[in-house]
């Protein structure tokens, strides 16, 4: 657990002045520390009443990473800001923790400077460490890739980009656009009542309906790729037999053109099996030894013979 002290100042130097029964003047500063319940400490999740205050967080940081990469003249490649989103989301969010602000502990750290809100004479400590960065990482995490889509947040915030918007009316942007609107993790005016059981069922089996619809989209697509690369395959491989097969005839035609010629014992196969009657590959199927022989035998009866004719 890391502490930071944050003092509020109703002096110059933060300090309250405050004069004592004898007349001397003493300086005086009020600190007030959040009280951890066990869900603060020990759990591994945004408890839900940082829920507002960890998605500003998320878009803030976000938006400062695009906004370094971003170029003037072009919109970034999908791997450059799903790898922007990566980094930012895997360590990003060093700073943060909680501090006691008007009696109700807040979420507080660079995104969220809550010192403002404090008495003057008065410092706050925060109280932070890993387990918060851990946490906004996976908040993160959630909110570009499931909840709203690193495509759709991205197309956010070229929108801003592209009318020269600065950083702080960017930032404002995307956290209407997505924490107020989209996600309602943000609220304003009074909070609506808790949904029924059944909205909450209905609500479930909507988001169930929508992810089981891009799978299959996703499974479609790949679909027709493996068809496609399947085709171009075989369509390659029956090119290539068919060059084979033509190799061979040309070879088996050449070697039957004149008995003189030199020929290696594959074109010497193929001149007898086009002379008797088969295709030119006939007598270069594989076979077991004893077929071979057997092959042997016949086609050395059927040279014997067809050289006793032309004597």
């Amino acid at each position: 657990m890391l502490l930071a002290l944050s003092p509020v100042l109703g002096e110059e130097d933060g300090w309250k002045q405050k004069q004592k029964e004898d007349g001397r003047v003493v300086q005086e500063l009020k600190i007030e520390a959040p009280s951890m319940t066990e869900e603060d400490q020990y759990g591994h999740v945004m408890p839900e009443r940082y829920r507002c205050d960890s998605c500003r967080a998320v878009m803030f940081h976000i938006v400062g990473e695009l906004k370094k990469k971003q170029s003037k003249s072009r919109r970034m490649k999908q791997w450059e800001y799903t790898d922007t989103f990566d980094d930012t989301c895997k360590s990003g969010f060093e700073g943060y923790g909680i501090k006691l602000v008007n009696g109700e502990n807040a979420l507080s750290g660079p995104a969220l400077r809550q010192d403002d809100a404090l008495s003057p004479g008065s410092g706050a400590i925060q109280m932070g460490g890993e387990s918060w960065n851990k946490r906004l990482g996976e908040v993160c995490r959630k909110t570009i890739y499931e909840k709203v889509g690193e495509e759709e947040v991205y197309d956010l915030f070229y929108k801003q980009h592209a009318e020269e918007a600065d950083e702080a009316a960017t930032v404002k942007s995307l956290v209407q656009a997505i924490c107020y609107n989209e996600l309602k993790d943000c609220t304003t005016g009074p909070k609506k009542p808790p949904p029924k059981a059944k909205d909450s069922e209905e609500k479930a089996e909507k988001a169930k309906k929508e992810k089981a619809k891009k799978e299959k989209a996703k499974k479609e697509k790949a679909k027709k790729e493996k068809a496609a690369k399947d085709k171009a395959t075989a369509e390659a491989e029956a090119k290539a037999a068919r060059t084979a097969a033509d190799s061979g005839a040309a070879a088996a035609k050449a070697a039957a053109g004149s008995g003189d010629e030199k020929v290696d014992v594959q074109a010497f196969l193929r001149q007898l099996a086009v002379r008797h009657g088969h295709t030119s590959d006939e007598y270069l199927a594989a076979r077991t030894p004893k077929e071979w022989e057997k092959l042997t035998v016949a086609l050395a009866g059927r040279i014997f013979n067809g050289k006793s004719d032309e004597l």
